[in-house]
């Protein structure tokens, strides 16, 4: 059994190789935030399980958040979040980005601060902590190989990941990269059971994730995401309450 998490796919041209390559600094990769912008972004994850005699489950968890810069500084980035998930009320709440986006930042009730890794799949801003940290000078079949040691949202922990440099445009500082990567286990905030029905009939069962591997192209103008999308296939076995494996397809 394959598990797939998509964004809208889309198409890269790429320049002629007679033509001279344009090129970037990696430092256009940085946010340049001021105090009073505004950023939204639309995002849906799709989430696909199969397994033989049963029906295939496929839910989506989309919505929008906008970002309101409030503070700006070296060390960090602070938004007020506007955020609607698919079926459910709007909320906010206060976040703070830190480590040149590494590490969220949310306050919780009585003003309490807690802090953990950046670990969204996509989010605002060019992530080191996902992407890694690119050479200094970019251009078009430039790459760099990232160690994933912590689970993301959409891999396991320990993974390895290729990024590449598609296209640069250094008119409108965009750079279009291209990630590649596998790891094993489950991702951060995984789901350890699913539901199947079979014959009108539901039934739970325990998740266990295996290899996964994943493939995508982003889109970044002025370090901010303008586009994303990625697949993941990763191999699980399915456990019923008595410890039975389910056979799973692809």
């Amino acid at each position: 059994m394959d598990t797939k998490r998509q964004l809208a796919l889309f198409a890269t041209l790429f320049m002629p190789l007679a033509i001279a390559k344009p090129s970037i600094e990696a430092a256009h990769l940085r946010p340049a935030f001021a105090v009073g912008q505004t950023y939204s972004n639309v995002f849906s994850i799709m989430r696909s399980i199969k397994a033989d005699g049963y029906d295939e489950v496929a839910r989506r968890n989309g919505g929008s958040a906008d970002y309101t810069v409030m503070a700006v500084s070296p060390e960090s980035w602070r938004f007020q979040l506007m955020y609607r998930y698919d079926g459910n009320g709007g909320d906010k709440s206060d976040l703070e980005l830190r480590d040149g986006g590494r590490i969220q930042c949310l306050w919780e009730a009585a003003g309490k601060q807690a802090c953990k890794p950046y670990t969204d799949g996509s989010g605002l801003v060019f992530n080191p902590g996902i992407w890694g940290t690119p050479p200094s000078h970019l251009a078009p079949g430039v790459s760099w190989t990232v160690t994933l040691k912590n689970a993301w949202e959409l891999g396991g922990p320990n993974g390895t990941q290729k990024v590449t440099v598609v296209s640069v445009d250094p008119t409108t500082d965009t750079v279009v990269l291209l990630r590649e990567g596998t790891a094993s286990g489950p991702y951060a905030d995984d789901r350890r059971q699913a539901k199947l029905t079979r014959g009108g009939k539901d039934e739970t069962f325990d998740v266990i994730p295996g290899a996964a591997h994943w493939r995508g192209y982003a889109t970044f103008v002025k370090g901010i995401v303008f586009a994303d999308s990625l697949l993941v296939t990763r191999d699980v076995t399915l456990k019923d309450q008595g410890g039975k494996s389910v056979p799973v397809r692809p």
